[in-house]
């Protein structure tokens, strides 16, 4: 009996989960003083903080904290729904826009006898001023060479857009008034176009209180409706809000400008990014010389013009975009909502085969579920986490980086896209003059009373870690928090053991 005991017993010290707490708790290093210091910092004392780094070799946790605690992500939230993009369409996927029309081509009158049609595919980068072969209106140009060597001079119809590929509810559910009238609050759309945001240019003068003249519209958008409230005042940037829903073309301005501006810039989400791609294919035909009927339109206006597009379609042109690793890097390099959110939607369409945002959600937790993620206490509510819905916690995003390193075949794009410490994005100014500077990799997120950090370090000791650190409600400044976290990321990368 005695024998059995001693036997069990020994078996219970040998186990790897015993060992590695027994390693946890004595290892007195920089990481853990560091932690320490911040678990007891009075402005993470009603904040929900977690924290988890290992080492990707062994496994080993080399300090935690709460690392099974949901949190919201903010823009680590990215670092999912890119993962999942890439696992399932690879880094030489293309989103596409296709021009098609309709009806018959009178070849003697040159008189089109029906619609021309753009077909959404979901591309987040037509006309994006992120790339040099997207940029200035490229497409337009393109698309208006491949219609007029058709011949065709006047069309008898209307140009026609169909976003049909993803859900006529472009924004998620759960973001907020106040973030969907802005730039960073455009959501996906089947037809996006210019990253989905226009800029509104403002005159102030030098007294306070006077209102801003709005003095232009960049790209003109004659349709809108500003109901401007903005005013001059002793601001050093863009103290605005743009307020307005998807599909109305109303806009309520609020908020200060620094005074005497000639021509600040604030810029807001397009109400409809299919319509006004339409309209400026229709805009640019009828400059070119090419006559149009009917006014331009799309599948979410009344459902008798979504019956035309019920007609045969003969193909014109397609449009490519740059390949995803390209849009991947952008996203991360800029944190792009908008690039995210169409990421989630494509991910839908390729795991369940539709794309409403809710749905698409709940099939990528599936997704990384069957890859043996705990997903206990996530939540993913869009794909750029701008909601405050979303949740994960520190374990799970841990767990997504190393599998990435680990089993991933791209995992080199996925590294190699990340911000670098002191580098690139948003880590251009962290850890400067630090030792990991050059050597961290990693995703920020911040929204109001988040900020968050996650991604990949390389330590004095050589020691390859990967590390999520999210903290959620402090009560400082979100600067002060940054500094916080970004003390705890110079200790892993200083880290000797």
């Amino acid at each position: 009996m005695r024998k059995i005991i001693l036997f069990l017993f020994l078996s219970f010290l040998v186990n790897p989960e015993f060992v590695l707490a027994q390693k946890l708790q004595k290892r007195h290093h920089i990481v853990n003083q560091v932690l320490m210091e911040i678990k007891k910092d009075n402005d993470f004392k009603n904040a929900g903080f977690g924290f988890l780094a290992i080492d990707s070799q062994s496994g080993e946790i080399i300090s935690e904290f709460n690392q099974d605690m949901a949190l919201s992500p903010a823009s680590n939230q990215k670092l999912i729904t890119t993962a999942t993009i890439l696992e399932l369409y690879g880094p030489d996927y293309r989103f596409e826009t296709r021009l098609f029309y309709t009806g018959q081509l009178d070849t003697i009158t040159h008189i089109l006898h029906g619609n021309i049609i753009i077909k959404g595919g979901g591309d987040p980068s037509l006309g994006s001023k992120y790339f040099d072969e997207t940029k200035d209106k490229q497409f337009l140009g393109q698309w208006v060479e491949a219609i007029q060597n058709l011949h065709i001079d006047s069309i008898a119809g209307a140009i026609i857009a169909d976003a049909s590929i993803y859900s006529k509810d472009i924004v998620p559910m759960t973001w907020t008034w106040s973030n969907m009238g802005n730039y960073f609050g455009a959501g996906a759309n089947g037809l996006s176009i210019y990253d989905n945001y226009y800029t509104i240019n403002f005159k102030t003068d030098s007294l306070i209180g006077h209102k801003a003249e709005i003095t232009a519209t960049v790209p003109d958008i004659p349709f809108l409706v500003f109901d401007n409230e903005v005013i001059g005042d002793t601001v050093y940037g863009d103290n605005t809000n743009i307020l307005g829903a998807p599909y109305s073309n109303m806009r309520y301005l609020r908020g200060e400008l620094p005074l005497a501006q000639a021509n600040f810039g604030v810029k807001g989400s397009l109400p409809d990014p299919a319509y006004f791609a339409a309209f400026e294919l229709d805009r640019t035909l009828k400059s070119a010389g090419i006559k149009i009927e009917n006014n331009p339109s799309c599948l979410s206006l009344p459902e008798k013009e979504g019956q035309q597009m019920k007609e045969e379609q003969t193909a014109i042109s397609s449009t490519f975009s740059p390949p995803l690793s390209e849009i991947i890097n952008q996203t991360y390099l800029h944190s792009v909502n908008l690039f995210a959110e169409h990421f989630l939607d494509h991910c839908g369409i390729k795991l369940i085969g539709s794309a409403e945002t809710e749905d698409d959600a709940e099939a990528i937790i599936a997704f990384w579920k069957e890859k043996g993620m705990d997903v206990q206490g996530m939540s993913q509510n869009d794909g750029s986490g701008l909601s405050r819905n979303d949740a994960v916690t520190p374990k799970q995003m841990v767990f997504l980086l190393n599998y990435m390193k680990k089993n991933s075949p791209y995992f080199d794009i996925y590294y190699n896209s990340l911000p670098l410490a002191g580098e690139s994005g948003t880590l251009k100014g962290l850890l400067k003059g630090s030792f990991a500077e050059g050597n961290l990799r990693a995703k920020s997120g911040t929204i109001d009373r988040v900020k968050a950090y996650s991604g990949y370090v390389k330590s004095k000791s050589s020691r390859e870690i990967i590390f999520s650190m999210i903290v959620n409600n402090f009560s400082c400044t979100s600067g002060e928090a940054r500094a916080k976290l970004e003390r705890l990321m110079k200790a892993l990368s200083d880290l000797q053991k």
